[in-house]
């Protein structure tokens, strides 16, 4: 049977969609399928607030959160231990606010001595479907560079400063990746870029020394999934091709050979989660797309059982596995509505 992996960059709430899209395909789990598929996520550590924000400073770790949600999203939907992960306790002194799944891989964290470490040992926890690589195990600090020149420090202090972001970077710089990013990188037959934030949760991954050089020299197939919205502060009027063009600053001239772009407007009744009013749908401007050495796929992303604005994770699930699917045949008769 032929080995297919397909490995997910990103962070936030964007890749823990993405890999639940994956999972059911994942392991052989797929009867259908005659490729053996492995799903790996390069997760994003930068998150400052919240529970995770608490325990970075009590503990002086990288944050957990989106390696926890990406650990839960690699489980299947029955397992209860993956539900318990979830839980976010509603009072109590000192625990208030923190989720289980993120005490606990911090106390892995400490009795392995590393994150990385701490995540290898949660899949003897959690029945997962692949597996969840923090992009390094160094405590950074995401910084921006705003239009106006002014310098914000902290992932949730550049989203609430409402700005239009220039520049971002880690602190403290080079900071090495963790053990297996690389490795993971190399040996990917896909390689997906989001959904999520571009520059808080897409990015920050980008900056870890050698990560971008690794995307870059890798004969992997690469897939950028757009945001459904435009996000206050970081893609203010942004369109597919926008997104693009800013991963172009880090991946070089053509940093994908796919982009996935939402075809269908929202209904106005629903939101996007934490987000300001501002918010717009990004727009599939396929001709700028392909200019960039892209294919664009226009499709319906919408999650239909979701009251805010979310992709499907198995219309996107499906999308990704189409394509990764036909690089393995040359992509014998694919076409973008064939995917769709």
């Amino acid at each position: 049977m032929t080995r297919l992996s397909i490995v997910g960059i990103g962070g936030g709430t964007g890749l823990p969609v993405l890999l639940r899209g994956l999972q059911p395909f994942a392991d052989g789990s797929h009867s259908r399928l005659s490729v053996d598929v492995k799903v790996s996520a390069i997760v994003c550590v930068t998150d400052n607030g919240g529970s995770s924000g608490r325990l970075r400073r009590s503990f002086n770790i990288p944050a957990v959160g989106d390696l926890r949600n990406c650990l839960v999203a690699l489980s299947p939907d029955d397992s209860v231990l993956a539900e318990l992960f979830q839980h976010r306790f509603s009072d109590g002194n000192g625990l208030a606010g923190h989720a289980l799944g993120n005490l606990i891989v911090t106390a892995l964290c400490q009795k392995s001595g590393s994150l990385g470490r701490a995540a290898a040992l949660a899949r003897q926890l959690l029945p997962l479907k692949g597996e969840a690589l923090p992009v390094t195990e160094a405590p950074v600090t995401l910084c921006a560079r705003l239009h106006d020149r002014t310098i914000v420090r902290g992932e949730s202090e550049i989203g609430a400063a409402g700005g239009r972001i220039e520049q971002v970077w880690l602190e403290p710089d080079g900071v090495s990746p963790a053990p297996g990013v690389l490795e993971a990188i190399t040996h990917a037959d896909a390689l997906v870029l989001g959904p999520g934030s571009l520059y808080t949760s897409l990015i920050p991954n980008l900056l870890v020394a050698g990560v971008a050089e690794a995307i870059g020299r890798s004969r992997a197939l690469k897939i950028f999934v757009c945001n459904l919205m435009t996000e206050p502060g970081e893609t203010d009027g942004f369109s597919a091709a926008d997104h693009l063009r800013t991963l172009a600053a880090y991946l070089g001239p053509r940093p994908a050979d796919f982009c996935i772009v939402n075809s269908r407007l929202a209904p106005a009744a629903r939101t996007l989660t934490g987000r300001r009013d501002c918010c717009q749908p990004v727009p599939c401007d396929w001709r700028e797309i392909e200019r960039l050495g892209a294919m664009p796929i226009c499709a319906d992303l919408l999650s239909p059982q979701e009251e805010k604005i979310r992709h499907d994770p198995a219309t996107l699930g499906h999308i990704v596995m189409s394509l990764a699917r036909g690089a393995l045949h040359g992509f014998g008769g694919f076409s973008s509505s064939a995917a769709a």
